[in-house]
């Protein structure tokens, strides 16, 4: 499945967004430029060595350095929510619970680490293999990331002082770019590519679920392009306009007509932004929409015309139109469609993951099931190289 909606966990996938960067620009790092920008979430990567093993999950082994690229990146985030500097992990986090910064932390570190691990283990499960095709995807990840942040011609060196900026080694990318080749293929081999093993039932089960409308609009702003107002008769002028074609459409009978004529009137007068690029309309849910424009719709049946809907960004006129499993939902980064049936498919293998990550077997090796993080983030010396799990 495409990889807008295939991520399990968006910002856990941080490296995956690393692969779109679009520098081209060769950046050299030096050893004391990497100690100058060196923070204390960093120094958790080098607490143990990166291929100490810490624990499983569902069986599958979890390391030092995924670990600590899951404690210094949600760290680093707390650490900024919190306002604190320096971190107290003990302070009280949660009043009523009792519960501490360092709780949440290890709490949520740990989720982050059984979302990938799951996948590993319910792959095993459904026959879904890595192999060489999962290895040419996860190298040409590596080679797209690489060339983002250090350029074509950025050395090796470059590129592993580049990573540890974001907490992470090349191992953990790896197995991070794995984890996302495994999830798009279980999708694939549970609901298909694009969600075609879905039954009808269940694609119109999910469209009631989520609440789904469709319609054209026919928009005349009230405000310029700088999003200044408009005089109060050019304001006038444009609703006595949406008024008029809102009546023409109401007084046309038949039902092709109608729409025929909705689009003759909406691809020349419409000033909406984004026609260009929804020229079908749109199928959104709720909260998606000025509230106006989502009310007026779902107050009309299906290809009935609105009055004049008034809202921040100007006077519309609203066809409402109905969905199908293959109505478009939404373009991925590639361009491609989202459609009703491969939202639907996303929806069911995120809550299928969610069983699985809720029914998740944890086993810490001896210390690490309650970490001391004044000590886990406190300067160490270097411990090792890359541990290459995935590859050999």
């Amino acid at each position: 499945m495409k990889r807008k909606l295939s991520i399990l966990l968006a910002a856990a996938m941080l490296l995956l967004s690393l692969a779109g960067c679009t520098s081209t620009e060769v950046h050299s790092y030096s050893e004391d430029e990497a100690a100058s920008t060196e923070d204390v979430f960093a120094n958790a990567l080098t607490a143990y060595a990166p291929d100490k093993k810490v624990g499983t999950i569902e069986g599958t082994p979890v390391y030092w350095n995924e670990y600590a690229y899951s404690l210094a990146s949600l760290g680093s985030q707390i650490a900024s929510y919190s306002g604190q500097d320096p971190m107290d992990w003990n302070a009280v986090y949660e009043e009523d619970s009792g519960k501490t910064y360092g709780e949440l932390l290890q709490e949520s570190a740990v989720q982050s680490l059984i979302q990938y691990h799951v996948i590993e283990a319910k792959a095993a499960e459904y026959g879904v293999e890595f192999g060489e095709e999962g290895e040419t995807f996860v190298e040409d990840l590596i080679a797209q990331t690489k060339a983002g942040l250090v350029g074509e011609d950025g050395t090796d060196e470059d590129f592993a002082a580049a990573l540890k900026g974001y907490y992470v080694d090349l191992d953990v990318m790896r197995y991070q770019g794995k984890i996302q080749y495994l999830y798009d293929h279980i999708a694939a081999e549970l609901f298909g590519e694009d969600g075609e093993k879905l039954s009808d039932e269940e694609v119109s089960a999910f469209l009631e679920e989520q609440n789904y409308l469709n319609a054209k609009h026919i928009l005349f702003k009230t405000t310029d392009d700088e999003g200044n107002d408009l005089s109060d008769a050019d304001k006038q002028a444009k609703l006595q306009r949406a008024q008029a074609v809102a009546a023409e459409l109401q007084a046309i009978s038949d039902q092709d007509a109608r729409v025929t004529r909705f689009d003759e009137i909406m691809n020349a007068e419409s000033e909406d932004p984004g026609l260009a690029y929804y020229p079908d309309g749109y199928v959104f849910t709720s909260g998606e929409m000025y509230e106006e424009f989502e009310n007026g719709t779902a107050d009309l049946d299906f290809y009935e015309v609105s009055d004049v809907v008034t809202t921040g960004a100007g006077y519309h006129v609203i066809l409402r139109l109905p969905i199908t499993a293959d109505s478009v939902i939404d373009q991925n980064t590639d361009g491609s469609d989202i459609t009703v049936r491969y939202a639907a498919a996303s929806q069911a293998l995120s809550d299928l993951a969610q069983g699985w990550i809720d029914e998740a077997e944890v086993k810490w090796e001896p210390g690490f099931d309650s970490l001391d993080l004044s000590q886990v983030f406190a300067a160490h010396e270097g411990a090792g190289g890359f541990f290459k799990k995935i590859f050999g």
